[in-house]
């Protein structure tokens, strides 16, 4: 199948991608790795009239350690988070879980944040952060806020993020000392 028709802008700046968003409001999707945005358009589960393509948005591809607390730009690959040195280092239980998230192919293009965004409850990363007590920057044409997990996540598939705002980063703080992690998965195949 083929997504419906729609307009596509490339901004390369957080400000001009903001300012689509906002123009253009529920008739706009913000496109990360698309992963998911584009099957669930070719099946018209989304059809979103404009499609605001992220990708081109340098600022917010990187991965930082602050006072043990990470930094992850919500479109930092998830390929880029698995290899990571600051991830292993600082929050290992995202380092665990990182290979396995899909095949490698997906983590390649899949984002960091599109993924939180998403809020898929089968994906591993909602859970990795909450189960970490993470928090998320949302910035849009208002300003900056910042959530936590339990706030950020309102019910499968829906975040706090509104239309005309993105999400910009996810930290993971600091684990607490004498604290320990373990990543299973059960998955049926």
């Amino acid at each position: 199948m083929k997504p419906p028709p729609f307009e596509y802008y490339a901004p390369d700046s957080l400000d001009e991608a903001l300012s689509l968003l906002a123009e253009h409001g529920y008739d706009a999707k913000p496109l990360a790795g698309g992963q998911s945005l584009i099957p669930t358009m070719n099946f018209r589960l989304a059809r979103p009239e404009v499609l605001v393509d992220l990708n081109g948005i340098a600022e917010l591809f990187y991965i930082q350690e602050d006072a043990g607390a990470v930094h992850i730009g919500a479109m930092a690959r998830q390929a880029a988070v698995e290899r990571s040195e600051t991830v292993a280092q600082y929050a290992p239980l995202v380092h665990e879980t990182m290979p396995e998230i899909a095949h490698s192919q997906i983590r390649n293009r899949g984002t960091f944040g599109g993924s939180m965004v998403h809020a898929d409850p089968a994906a591993e990363l909602p859970a990795v952060a909450t189960a970490l007590e993470a928090t998320f920057t949302i910035r849009g044409a208002s300003g900056e806020r910042t959530v936590s997990a339990q706030d950020f996540f309102v019910s499968m598939f829906e975040t706090a993020v509104q239309p005309g705002e993105l999400l910009t980063e996810v930290t993971l703080p600091p684990m607490p000392e004498r604290t320990g992690w373990s990543f299973k998965e059960v998955a049926r195949r």
